[in-house]
């Protein structure tokens, strides 16, 4: 019995430090590719992940799919207009970041801003079409029905939960603060956690924009 023990042992630990060597072969051919990418204040994907379609609409009352991400570079930030601090305070920092990146040349490939609603039921388009214009004019406000919102969100990871209603309505939504980065192609490459830095964000971006993604 003791031997059959052993063995079984043996044969398991075979299998662990075997399972080990492919995982650690599989990160190091993941990450490979971008052993020369630049140093950013954020997280440069090694390799880029596709977006697949989804159907959402901006404040001037105009699809928003998949196509409306790609041909250009895009600055995605999810939130809602009720926010009382990050989402304001981001979309600044964003206004502020897109401000520098023309500042510092005519040839800069400037992304638009999209702001994405998670409370359909309080943010309308014409709400968000004012809001999103407070901070820039060119800024996007986006939104849709809960189910087509998280056909995204579930593609960039974010999460969010509405609270309880309070005795006047009013409630606050809890959500993931990242501003996602996607390419001319439809891909996330790369996102910023809060705090956001505009000048860190003006630097990150034209270095991203001049990688070779796969």
């Amino acid at each position: 019995m003791s031997q059959c023990k052993g063995l079984r042992s043996h044969k398991l630990l075979i299998t662990v430090v075997a399972a080990a060597a492919l995982t650690l072969g599989a990160v190091a051919s993941f990450i490979t590719p971008r052993l020369e990418a630049p140093a950013i204040d954020g997280l440069l994907w090694p390799k880029s992940k596709a977006l697949t379609a989804f159907a959402l609409e901006d404040h001037h009352r105009e699809a928003f799919t998949l196509e409306r991400v790609t041909g250009g570079w895009t600055l995605l930030f999810f939130g809602y207009t009720h926010c009382p601090d990050v989402c304001p305070v981001t979309l600044s920092v964003l206004k502020n970041a897109v401000a520098l990146m023309g500042r510092a040349g005519a040839d800069a490939e400037l992304p638009q801003v999209v702001f994405v609603s998670v409370d359909p039921e309080r943010d309308t388009l014409e709400h968000l079409g004012s809001y999103v214009s407070h901070f820039n004019p060119d800024f996007l406000g986006i939104t849709g029905s809960d189910e087509n919102l998280a056909t995204l969100a579930r593609q960039l990871g974010i999460l969010y939960l509405r609270a309880e209603p309070d005795a006047d309505g009013d409630y606050v939504v809890d959500h993931t603060a990242a501003v996602f980065l996607i390419d001319p192609r439809g891909h996330l490459v790369a996102l910023f956690q809060a705090p956001h830095d505009p000048e860190r964000i003006a630097r990150d971006v034209p270095r991203i924009q001049e990688l070779e993604w796969n």
